[in-house]
């Protein structure tokens, strides 16, 4: 029997579950209630369907507001985890993993004490990371932060900048020219006019003029080479003393 076709025939419906997903196997996830226990359910492709348990869900209150949040009568979750604080009365999604009551966003279980909770709006997303900002303060996710707010905008991926500042996952990328700097230069090195990083790291001896990307990870200048943040002493190929004796495969000698 020629096993060839069915190894590529099942190859290439594995191929089709990878690419598009399996909607039989429900990988998005979502709430089931098995006699008085909530369970998180999601599928895996390591180790097929999994079930969380919720120990502190109350079964006979417990509702599904989506596929990824959900509450009973005194208890708020994001998925299968504990949201602390949260009320289950005010509840509201936004847009995975962003949610909301009354009083304060969250971001996956994490309250983001949200300062103007009236003002407050998602500049942009980046898969599920977003900038954010209100009347008093920024926001990176669960992180806040406090820039020149009339001049903040959001720059290139995980990059944002005001009039003086560059922040990278909303952190302050310090000495950065938030007019010239490029996040996606080359791999995760990163530059502005004259200054050179590794994911987010500054080389502080990289020579401008003639530093140059390699790989991802790898880059030159005139003084050597660099692997991601460090510069790395070049290879030494040793020369052979005179009185050594070189033997080729296959090759005997008389060793004196």
């Amino acid at each position: 029997m020629n096993r060839l076709p069915v190894f590529l025939a099942l190859l290439a419906a594995v191929l089709v579950v990878l690419t598009l997903g399996c909607t039989a196997c429900d990988t998005d996830g979502k709430y089931v209630r098995k006699g008085d226990t909530i369970f998180y359910t999601y599928w895996t492709f390591s180790f097929g369907q999994r079930y969380d348990t919720l120990h502190e869900a109350d079964a006979a209150t417990f509702r599904s507001v989506n596929r990824w949040l959900g509450a009973d009568r005194t208890h708020v979750f994001y998925l299968d985890r504990l949201v602390p604080g949260a009320d289950p009365a005010t509840l509201q999604a936004d847009h995975k993993p962003l949610f909301h009551d009354k009083a304060d966003y969250y971001y996956k279980e994490t309250p983001i004490h949200v300062a103007d909770m009236k003002t407050f709006k998602v500049l942009e997303w980046v898969y599920d990371d977003f900038y954010a900002t209100d009347s008093r303060y920024a926001y990176f996710d669960a992180k806040r932060f406090k820039p020149d707010l009339a001049t903040f905008r959001v720059k290139e991926s995980f990059v944002a900048v005001d009039r003086q500042h560059v922040y990278r996952f909303g952190e302050l990328l310090p000495g950065a020219d938030p007019d010239t700097y490029q996040e996606s230069w080359k791999g995760y090195y990163s530059r502005d006019k004259s200054h050179i990083w590794h994911n987010g790291t500054l080389l502080k001896d990289a020579d401008y003029a003639t530093f140059t990307v390699d790989s991802d990870n790898e880059a030159h200048d005139k003084h050597g080479r660099f692997f991601r943040d460090k510069r790395v002493e070049e290879e030494v190929n040793e020369e052979l003393p005179p009185e050594a004796i070189v033997v080729e495969a296959d090759d005997t000698v008389a060793l004196p």
